[in-house]
């Protein structure tokens, strides 16, 4: 694979990747570092790629992987008090009842089964087409639709459970 090649097939993937390696890493910096490396990984193996019959899905496969992999190598870090005032002034803000709802959700996806919490992450936060799923995941599309469509629905009454409980409704 030529450079030209490789930057026209190769480098578009960064966009969708990012948002995924970020969902993973939680931190900027070392998701940009990890987008960097990816590249120069997926460069070293170019002519393995041109070989590849679903570059897609074997990028964000490879990317999966490295991002997990870097996961594993992080080791706890303290949380100094500074963080902590930080985060408490941002609850005051206007917009703390939607940071809330949005916490909620990712509580409640958190706490799914693997199987759902994998494909709404992909297809609800990190944007893949279902043939880009299907790919990755290796279900078919009409499960992976019913298997979203479930997801949905659980985030759906666990949210509306908090919010009917909260303003002393019976849900």
């Amino acid at each position: 694979m030529t450079a030209e090649e490789f930057k026209n097939k190769v480098i578009p993937f960064s966009v969708k990747l990012y948002p995924m390696l970020f969902r993973i890493l939680k931190n900027e910096e070392e998701t940009r570092d990890a987008l960097q490396d990816l590249m120069l990984k997926l460069w070293n193996k170019r002519d393995e790629l041109q070989q590849c019959t679903n570059l897609s899905a074997y990028v964000i496969t490879i990317a999966r992987n490295h991002s997990f992999d870097l996961l594993k190598k992080q080791r706890p870090v303290a949380v100094d008090e500074s963080g902590l005032k930080l985060l408490r002034l941002e609850a005051a803000e206007p917009d703390a009842e939607k940071r809330e709802r949005l916490e909620l959700v990712h509580k409640t996806i958190e706490n799914m089964p693997e199987k759902y919490r994998e494909i709404i992450r992909l297809r609800d936060i990190d944007g893949f087409s279902f043939d880009e799923i299907k790919a990755m995941t290796g279900l078919e599309i009409p499960h992976i639709r019913v298997i979203l469509s479930r997801a949905r629905i659980k985030v759906k009454e666990e949210i509306e459970k908090v919010y009917s409980y909260e303003s002393g409704r019976i849900a």
